[in-house]
């Protein structure tokens, strides 16, 4: 009988010492990883600029002249400094463009910081700026002892500084980017080839044994196979995260949490499928190489050693990518708004059933057109947006011409909310002005059965409702499946809305049985569909309500229909822009109908577009985003003359029904506020910021009154 004590004994002992090391090596890489998350680099002003447009820009390109808007971090400031996380930018490029974006006609820039965890690495003050700055860019530039001063030409002046700042700023950011990383990588290098070589079996005389060596190998697959699925886990979630970083941005761990909870039916997979072709491919390659690398050592009989390292190198890819995830995504202050609670329901919340609600005399006709992910800032600069050139010219005049709650010079839109960031939180916030506490809301008593009637929020009372109990026709169409993320089950449950979606277009022979495109079917069936059932609705004696969803903008790039045109590189800008010619056609249809003069249209985007990558891109990132926001036709004497209101999507709830001609006692339902009155919203009255931490947190009024019936 052979003694398996010396084998299992080394064993043991480097499997310790691949934990020890794959966790110094983790502590290692996260606090680097901290360290160069808060790298800055601050730019100063010699004066105040509060109360200017304060956004400032910082280009990076590998020529002088080859800046692009897809090679740019934007950021707010206040006061006279800047500040720029290092991390976010390209610091291997030859140079970099300073633009401060703001209205005044001359500014000093006084000192550039760049600092390590709050701490300054360097310093340049005054004329020591001078020798790293290559141009000016619409300025006319003097030096003076306090530093570089400037008069604006234009109202976006830019300072274009030379290789020599860039590679200031980057050998610091290299030495500690790198360097810390190459060090973990040559030690888990260093590691793997002393195991390979120790727990060789031949040179220590242990293949001698048949025994033996079939209990060796035995051992040695058995831990393979746990260390590959190790493996792929790590390389999956390394992926993941940054494809999530890349194109979603900060997604809140809320809105996941809600996601995995609710129903996927009905879940358009198609614009992912590339995604997910890399992915699979990426994961196999790692599963092929490695089983390669496998065999070729089994033949030298230094298999275990390379798997017990395979082993210390995935746990320190799963951990690593484990913590940016936590930190990326907030987990923490989810984890920590969960278990607070708030007071806003409470002082806030006002039921439609507890204050009085006087409809005129002829009640009017209501049409709501959600439209997918659009936002102001596809408008221009000089419209109120963010875009170089308008994605969405026909919108914009609408909002110009009718109402969005501006002062009149630019246009306005509102801000969603937390809860109300993707599609069914912003049909709730906008029709009963209540956002889904994610924490709250994804639990299996309300997740049971989404069919069933008014199982999602049954305490809330909303437009649907009051316009039931007023006899109002309902319909909510929409061209993907009504049950994804329980939309069929709102609608249906608060004013037994006719749901006119996917399926039903298949049942009613509206499209073929086969017929499946992007979620379902494009827009332009839709409004087609939509027309058809206007008229029919409009031929009854009762007011209607019908409510639509569009969803050729939904991420990622949207659908790009025959109706399309190419005018623009990105295919994501040709559908915003083609969705914008879509919606103008289908409002000067409804003008030219009997029934539009009793009719209120309302316009809404349903939140901001997820698609950071792209918004990145643009250049906009910092750009104080809305969803896009025009109410039609008001009942007569509804005329806001007003300074620009800032308000959220809650306020669509009472501003809506306002806009109808009903009279609302105290001007407030559910969190929202009438904004044709001079009530403050909450974003007015608490701050926008306040607002969407406390809606986060749990409350017992929104679980006992509004969550449950």
């Amino acid at each position: 009988m052979s003694n398996n004590k010396p084998i299992i004994k080394r064993i043991v002992l480097f499997i310790l010492i691949d934990i020890i090391l794959a966790l110094l090596a983790c502590f290692a890489i996260i606090y680097s990883m901290r360290l160069i998350d808060s790298m800055e680099l601050n730019f100063y002003f010699g004066e105040s600029h509060a109360g200017e447009c304060n956004i400032a820009q910082l280009f990076y390109a590998s020529a002088l002249d080859d800046f692009s808007s897809n090679e740019v971090y934007t950021e707010v400031f206040e006061d006279n400094v800047v500040s720029f996380d290092i991390s976010e930018i390209d610091l291997k490029n030859d140079y970099l463009r300073f633009d401060p974006f703001n209205l005044k006609k001359e500014f000093v820039i006084s000192k550039i910081e760049f600092t390590l965890n709050q701490k300054t690495v360097f310093l340049l003050e005054g004329k020591q700026l001078k020798p790293f700055v290559e141009k000016t860019k619409g300025v006319k530039a003097k030096w003076k002892d306090q530093g570089l001063s400037c008069k604006s030409k234009k109202n976006n002046p830019g300072i274009v500084f030379n290789r020599s700042f860039s590679d200031k700023l980057y050998r610091y950011y290299f030495l500690l980017n790198y360097v810390v990383y190459g060090i973990v990588i040559l030690i888990t290098m260093l590691v793997g080839l002393i195991q390979i070589f120790m727990l060789s079996d031949r040179s220590k005389g242990y293949t001698d044994n048949v025994s033996d060596s079939k209990r060796h190998l035995g051992i040695s697959i058995l831990l393979l196979i746990v260390i590959e699925v190790l493996l792929v886990l790590s390389v999956t979630v390394i992926y993941a995260l940054n494809y999530f970083e890349g194109h979603f941005g900060q997604v809140p761990f809320g809105q996941l949490v809600y996601h995995l909870h609710t129903p996927l039916d009905g879940t358009d997979v198609s614009s992912y499928k590339d995604i997910i072709i890399i992915g699979i491919a990426m994961v196999t390659a790692v599963i092929i190489v490695s089983i390669i690398l496998y065999v070729l050592l089994r033949r030298k009989h230094k298999e275990l050693g390379y798997v017990l390292w395979l082993g210390m190198v995935s746990v320190i890819m799963l951990v690593c990518s484990v913590y940016r995830g936590v930190i990326h995504f907030e987990v923490i202050d989810y984890y920590r708004y969960t278990h607070e609670s708030t007071s806003l329901y409470d002082d806030n919340y006002v039921d439609g059933r507890e204050v009085e609600l006087v409809f005129p005399e002829k009640k009017r006709n209501l049409i709501y057109i959600f439209l997918e992910s659009v936002e102001v800032t596809f408008s221009d600069t000089a419209s109120g947006g963010a875009m170089e050139e308008n994605l969405i010219p026909n919108l914009t005049k609408i909002a110009e011409n009718n109402e969005c709650f501006s002062d009149g010079s630019a246009i306005n839109g509102a801000h969603h909310v937390s809860g109300a960031t993707y599609t069914m939180g912003a049909l709730a916030a906008q029709t009963s002005g209540v956002s889904i506490n994610e924490s709250i809301v994804s639990n299996e008593a309300l997740n049971g059965n989404w069919e069933s009637e008014n199982n999602y929020l049954p305490g809330v009372w909303t437009l649907g409702d009051v316009l039931e109990k007023q006899g109002y026709n309902q319909e909510f169409l929409i061209g993907s499946k009504g049950e994804f993320a329980g939309r069929s089950s709102y609608f249906k449950g608060h004013g037994n809305y006719r749901v006119e979606d996917y399926t039903a277009a298949i049942n009613d022979k509206r499209i073929p049985q086969d017929y499946k495109v992007w979620w379902g079917y494009e827009d332009e069936k839709l409004y087609q569909f939509a027309k058809e059932d206007i008229l029919k609705l409009a031929k009854e004696n009762k007011p209607f309500n019908f409510t639509m969803l569009t969803v050729d903008t939904h991420f990622t790039d949207g659908y790009k229909c025959e109706l399309c045109d190419d005018k623009y590189d990105s295919q994501y800008s040709n559908v915003i822009a083609c969705a914008d010619g879509q919606v103008a056609e289908f409002i000067e249809w409804l003008e030219g109908q009997d029934f539009y003069e009793d009719t209120t249209i309302v316009i809404c985007g349903d939140h901001l577009t997820p698609d950071s990558f792209y918004i990145n891109a643009q250049g906009v990132a910092a750009f104080d985003r809305r969803t896009y926001t025009a109410v039609i036709n008001a009942a007569e004497g509804k005329k806001y003359n007003g300074v620009s209101r800032n308000y959220t999507t809650l306020d669509m709830y009472p501003t809506t029904l306002s806009a109808m001609g009903v009279e609302i006692e105290g001007d407030r339902l559910g969190l929202g506020v009438d904004l044709y009155s001079d009530t403050p919203t909450l974003a007015e009255k608490y701050g926008l910021e306040y607002v969407n931490t406390e809606l986060l947190k749990n409350s017992d009024y929104y679980t006992e009154k509004l969550l449950y019936k």
